[in-house]
C-alpha cells in the first residue's frame, strides 16, 4: 500500500493538493491478482468528476508501458465489470482506448503481482502539471488543423438541467447570445466527440459555471482561442479558473451574478450551496462582453428577464420542496423558510429600469 512519504503522496489521489484517499490498516479477504497492470484509478459516475478524477494517469502511464492491462477500482460491492461502469465513464474510457479487453475492475481488497502506478496529471481543484499540459499538447484532443465550419462563438449553456441549472432566466441570455451570432450548446445532448470538436475550433467560448467545463480537461497549453467563464455562484475564484484559465490563450471571468441563496438540502439536512440559484446580471453582463469585444447588444430585454426569472425561481422551488415532502417532510418547515427568502431576496435584487443588481447579504436561516 501506498504510504505517507512525499514520493508515495504523488501517486496517490489528491484534490487541491491534499490526498484524500485512504487504506484500511490491512486487507479484508484479499483476492491474489496474478501478472502486470497499470493503475487506472477510481471510478466515478458523474461526468465532472470523471473528467477531473478518473483520466488522468492514462496518457503518462502510457509513456512508460505502452499497451498496459488496466486496473479499476469500482466501488466495493459493485460487480467487477467493465459494463458496470456508468455509462459515461465507459464512453470517455473508449475514446482513450480502454475498454474491456484491456483492463480488469476490483470491487474489494486485492493483491496485485506487479502494479504501475505512475502521478495523475492533474487534480480536481488544482491546476493541471505542465507536463501533463505539454503531453495533451501532443496527444490530446486539441492538436490538428481547425475546421472552419464549426461555430466561431459557443456559449456552453445549462438550461437544459432545467431546476438544476442554478441560473435563472437563461434561455432569455441564450436569445440574445444567439443574435450576437453565438451558437448555444447544451453539452449534455452531445457525444463526447462533438463537444470536443465545437470547443477545439470556436474561437470564443463562453461558460456557464458548472461540470461542462470539465469537457476541455483533456485540452493543453493554448489549445482554446477565448474562454469566458460565467459565475453562478458567489465566490471569484473557483476550481473552474483552474480549469480554463491553462488551457486558454485568453480567459476572462465575469462574477457579477448576483447568489440569491438555496432551497435544496444534502442528506443531513443542511442547505447546499452549490444547488442553489443565481440571476443573470444581464445588463452588466452586455456591457461586459462588449468591453471585452465579443458581442455587441443593442437592446436587453429585461421584462421578459424578469419573467423568465421569476417562472425559473418558482419552478426550483416547487420542485424541491416536492422532494423534501417525499423524502425529508421533517425538513419542510425550515425549507418553506429559505423558499421565502429566496423571493425576497429576488424581489430585492429587481433595480430601477428592471435591472438585476447586488443584493443585500442576510445569513442564510439555520
Amino acid at each position: 500500500m501506498l504510504g505517507d512519504d512525499p514520493e508515495s503522496m504523488l501517486l496517490r489521489h489528491n484534490r487541491s493538493g491534499q490526498v484524500v484517499d485512504h487504506f484500511a490498516p490491512a486487507p479484508r479477504d484479499p483476492v491474489i491478482l496474478r501478472g502486470s497492470y497499470a493503475y487506472l484509478g477510481r471510478t466515478f459516475g458523474h461526468f465532472g468528476h470523471i473528467m477531473s478524477e478518473m483520466i488522468h494517469r492514462i496518457l503518462p502511464s502510457r509513456q512508460v508501458a505502452k499497451r498496459p492491462h488496466w486496473l479499476i477500482v469500482h466501488q466495493r460491492g459493485s460487480p467487477p465489470t467493465f459494463e458496470a461502469l456508468a455509462p459515461v465513464a465507459q464512453a470517455m474510457l473508449r475514446l482513450l482506448g480502454v475498454n474491456e479487453r484491456n483492463c480488469t475492475v476490483i470491487a474489494k481488497d486485492t493483491i496485485v503481482e506487479e502494479l504501475l502506478i505512475v502521478e495523475a496529471g492533474a487534480e480536481l481543484g488544482s491546476v493541471p502539471k505542465g507536463w501533463y499540459l505539454d503531453l495533451l499538447n501532443r496527444r490530446g484532443p486539441g492538436r490538428g488543423p481547425l475546421d472552419d465550419t464549426f461555430p466561431k462563438k459557443v456559449y456552453v449553456s445549462r438550461s437544459g438541467l432545467e431546476d438544476k441549472s442554478g441560473l435563472l432566466g437563461e434561455k432569455v441570455l441564450e436569445s440574445i447570445l444567439v443574435d450576437a451570432g453565438f451558437h448555444i450548446m447544451y453539452s449534455e445532448k452531445l457525444p463526447l466527440p462533438r463537444q470536443f470538436a465545437l470547443y477545439r475550433n470556436a474561437e470564443v467560448l463562453l461558460f456557464a459555471e458548472g461540470s461542462a467545463c470539465h469537457g476541455v480537461e483533456l485540452f493543453g497549453h493554448d489549445t482554446l482561442r477565448h474562454a469566458i467563464l460565467m459565475n453562478r455562484r458567489p465566490k471569484v475564484a473557483t476550481a473552474f479558473d483552474r480549469v480554463l484559465a491553462p488551457r486558454a490563450r485568453r480567459f476572462d471571468h465575469f462574477t457579477g451574478n448576483p447568489f440569491f441563496g438555496t432551497a435544496a438540502f444534502n442528506g443531513r439536512g443542511d442547505p447546499r450551496a452549490d444547488r442553489g440559484v443565481s440571476a443573470i446580471a444581464l445588463h452588466d453582463l452586455v456591457a461586459f462582453l462588449a468591453e471585452i469585444g465579443v458581442a455587441t447588444v443593442p437592446r436587453v430585454p429585461a421584462l421578459a428577464y424578469l419573467a423568465a426569472a421569476h417562472a425559473d425561481l418558482t419552478l426550483y422551488t416547487d420542485r424541491a420542496t416536492a422532494v423534501t415532502r417525499r423524502l425529508q417532510p421533517e425538513l419542510l418547515p425550515k425549507q418553506l423558510a429559505l423558499v421565502e427568502r429566496l423571493h425576497d431576496v429576488f424581489t430585492a435584487s429587481v433595480q430601477a429600469g428592471a435591472r438585476i443588481g447586488p443584493v443585500p447579504r442576510h445569513p442564510m436561516p439555520a
